[in-house]
């Protein structure tokens, strides 16, 4: 099995249980989103590859996800590895505790958007209205990352259309799922479907 291991907090927890599984014997293949990831697949003796096949199974966790399934991602900086790695998964399962379901995405108020370095300056020129701040540093993919500052009411999905639009941008945070696909997390360790 070919699975696609997400980056962040909840994804960690996805890849360590997967990492026992992998130590009782199950054999898979992992394929991290990010470095971090990656390191912690190969501490827990996940045998890892880059993409190449689609995917089996990939999961993830998200900043926040509302109740039509817009999720926002990216608050770790791996949005474009995130969104490929779901992409070519043939199930993709987003990872979340009660804090992250929000009624609005308003709740959150911030899409991640990921800039070729180059064009950085003047795509937060073109979007001043939304207040990108840029993030020290860049994604393991070397990209800039722009924070926006989506206004309440907005809507989302206009706000992510218009910055897919503009040159330069790579990805933005903003993705759709089915509720059926988010799995939320309870402090007993079980977890059950977003209702």
């Amino acid at each position: 099995m070919r699975v696609g291991l997400g980056t962040g907090r909840a994804a960690a927890a996805g890849i360590r249980a997967l990492g026992a599984r992998v130590a009782a014997g199950l054999r898979c293949t992992g394929v991290p989103t990010s470095r971090a990831s990656h390191a912690l697949a190969r501490e827990l003796g996940i045998r890892v590859t880059r993409l190449r096949a689609p995917l089996d199974l990939g999961f993830d966790g998200a900043d926040a996800v509302d109740p039509a399934g817009l999720i926002v991602k990216g608050g770790g900086g791996a949005l474009v590895r995130e969104r490929i790695v779901a992409d070519a998964a043939a199930r993709w399962l987003v990872l979340v505790d009660d804090p992250k379901l929000v009624d609005t995405l308003d709740a959150w108020g911030t899409l991640p958007v990921a800039v070729v370095p180059f064009a950085a300056a003047r795509v937060a020129d073109e979007l001043a209205d939304l207040s990108p701040r840029r993030r020290p540093g860049r994604s393991d993919d070397e990209l800039a990352l722009l924070d926006l500052a989506v206004p309440a009411g907005a809507d989302w999905q206009a706000v992510a259309d218009r910055v897919g639009a503009l040159t330069g941008v790579v990805d933005h945070g903003l993705f759709r799922v089915r509720r059926s696909q988010v799995l939320v997390g309870r402090p007993d360790g079980s977890c059950a479907p977003a209702g």
